[in-house]
């Protein structure tokens, strides 16, 4: 903890470079604009609750070029509206705002990397609102589809009530699968038994308090600080705090200062520290056949795009099956507790046929595998809580042309398991990827543990019906970063045998090179996808190319069936 006692000093500002010119057309706010070219720009999201918001788009940002680091912002009690455009003026007060409007918001230095943020501001528009984590989330979903953002730079950041605000946010159910790389509450409060949460995803935190505060307590925020310091789960990431001498409530006029005179790094060079996507955090792992592929395996990786073939149907907003047949024709379905149906889908996507799969509950149906003689099997295997003492795969023919086909049942349970559920650091027996390979079925981890070290299981199961011990025949240790960025979510293998596809909410990892072998002595390759989305199903159309489908949020993000053709990332030589 940090306690500064600097002299005020008010820099002076230069009028003529920092002067500014307001617009208004037919008595609406149009546009802030500086010498220097810095622009704010009022704008309104075409969401339900059409937010209104300030943005900032820095003059090197090119909407389909680079990817660009974003702030969040929000403002505080005393600059909510009234739902008129004028009132929009209160956002621009305080805060990063501020200092694009005097001009000198520029570039910010990282590790030797210069860096241009993208600052979104968005305003409460009704007198008596606060910062609802839901309304957070809307306005956050909104600009990832509208702004070419990096999806591992997004940092939130509020004052005051806009301080408790981003402590919610952080730590509600809305960011469950964690968007955020960091977060600075300032001035602000929150729940100390919620805090927890947000250590156990690995955000880190900087908070900042005046000493001397009337309005929100210094007591209140340095509760926040001291519980989540003190909160067992999760890594020992960056958690600040910097506590003000002689500023009462008004902490963020120094905690967001441009220069090094109140923080070194500042703000801004701090955010820059934290991408979501690259947590260098190191962890243990004492497990069966396990070889960690991080160091040189892994350092081979790419960004890819994904190519949008279609959008998926309703009937499908919770894909998480996806299989190809030998005729060609796709098959998928949904996960838990959507009824026993898997359907049969195009590519223009269209559900050419439900068949109900009697003999069958979709208690949590994960993913599908296929065999060489065209028979499908529907992993009954996600197991959340880690408190399901038997697993279940229903098999069938694809070439059964009835409506209603019936299914023969295989169950297993896992040998090293033995606690229902086990201790949070031992939460590795969910599962929602399987592929069929070899004449035996093998599923891959999705790995809960607390903290998470990023080990995949691999457990072999027989094909034929019947009631089975799996067994632990592997372990892969992929990256142990962020959990909801490196969970495996699907799998499948290539028709030829030789590649196995797995698939995160962000990224692939395809390996190779691993026949007569443990999958963990091959070579693995990483991709990184252009989007953060909950993909759950994926599978090979042909050797090298594959289909992604992901969820559908909100009616805003995901509902796609994806192609990617993933030839350049195979290996080829296997000496």
């Amino acid at each position: 903890m940090e306690y500064l006692d600097f002299p005020t000093v008010e820099r002076k500002m230069d009028v003529k470079r920092n002067k500014y010119l307001l617009i208004l057309l037919s008595g609406c706010l149009f546009f802030f604009s500086h010498s220097s070219g810095q622009t704010l720009t009022p704008k309104q999201t075409s969401t339900i609750s059409n937010i209104k918001f300030w943005e900032y788009l820095p003059t090197d940002y090119q909407a389909h070029s680079s990817k660009s680091p974003v702030i969040f912002f929000l403002h505080g009690k005393g600059e909510r509206g009234d739902g008129s455009d004028s009132s929009m003026q209160a956002v621009l007060k305080h805060g990063p705002l501020k200092h694009i409007q005097n001009g000198d918001f520029g570039k910010f230095k990282s590790y030797g990397k210069n860096y241009s943020f993208i600052v979104l501001a968005p305003q409460l528009d009704k007198p008596n609102t606060f910062w609802e984590p839901g309304y957070v989330d809307e306005f956050i979903n909104y600009a990832l589809s509208e702004y070419n953002i990096d999806p591992g730079r997004i940092y939130l950041t509020g004052l005051s009530m806009g301080g408790n605000g981003t402590w919610n946010y952080a730590y509600s159910s809305y960011n469950a699968e964690n968007k955020l790389a960091a977060i600075a509450p300032i001035a602000g409060w929150g729940s100390t038994n919620k805090v927890c949460i947000v250590k156990e995803r690995n955000i880190p935190v900087w908070v900042f308090h005046g000493v001397d505060d009337k309005t929100v307590s210094f007591a209140r925020g340095k509760a926040m600080f001291d519980k989540i310091d003190s909160c067992k789960s999760g890594f020992e990431k960056d958690y600040k705090f910097t506590a003000y001498k002689n500023t009462g409530h008004n902490s963020w006029q120094k905690a967001y200062d441009l220069t090094h005179k109140w923080n070194s790094p500042n703000i801004y060079e701090w955010f820059l520290s934290h991408q979501l996507n690259q947590d260098q955090s190191t962890v243990l792992y004492e497990g069966i056949g396990l070889k960690d592929n991080t160091a040189a395996s892994l350092a081979s990786e790419n960004n890819a795009k994904l190519k949008v073939v279609c959008t998926l149907p309703q009937s499908l907003n919770e894909i998480s099956g996806l299989i190809k047949d030998s005729k060609g024709v796709l098959w998928a379905h949904n996960d838990s507790y959507n009824g026993p149906y898997i359907m049969q889908l195009d590519t223009s996507g269209t559900i050419n046929q439900f068949k109900k799969v009697i003999f069958s509950s979709n208690f949590d149906w994960e993913d599908l595998a296929i065999d060489h003689k065209d028979n499908i099997y529907i992993g009954d295997i996600g197991n959340n809580e880690n408190n399901r003492k038997k697993l279940y795969i229903y098999k069938f023919s694809a070439n059964d042309t009835s409506k209603r086909v019936k299914s023969e049942t295989i169950s297993f349970n896992y040998p090293d398991q033995k606690n229902f559920p086990p201790s949070t650091k031992e939460m590795n027996y969910d599962s929602e990827a399987m592929i069929h390979y070899n004449n035996s079925l093998y599923t891959f981890s999705k790995n809960r543990a607390n903290p998470f070290t990023g080990v995949v299981k691999i457990y072999k199961i027989p094909t034929t019906p019947g009631d089975y011990e799996a067994e632990l025949i592997d372990s892969l240790k992929l990256e142990s970063g962020s959990m909801h960025d490196n969970w495996i979510t699907g799998a499948d293998i290539s028709p030829d045998g030789k590649t196995i596809a797995l698939l995160s909410h962000r990224k692939i990892w395809v390996l190779s090179c691993f026949e007569g072998k443990k999958f963990s002595e091959g070579k693995i390759t990483k991709i990184i996808l252009d989007s953060f989305t909950q993909k759950e199903a994926i599978t090979f159309i042909d050797n090298e190319t594959l289909y992604i489908a992901d969820e559908r949020f909100k009616k805003m993000l995901g509902g796609h069936l994806y192609k990617i053709n993933i030839k350049d990332w195979i290996s080829k030589n296997c000496d």
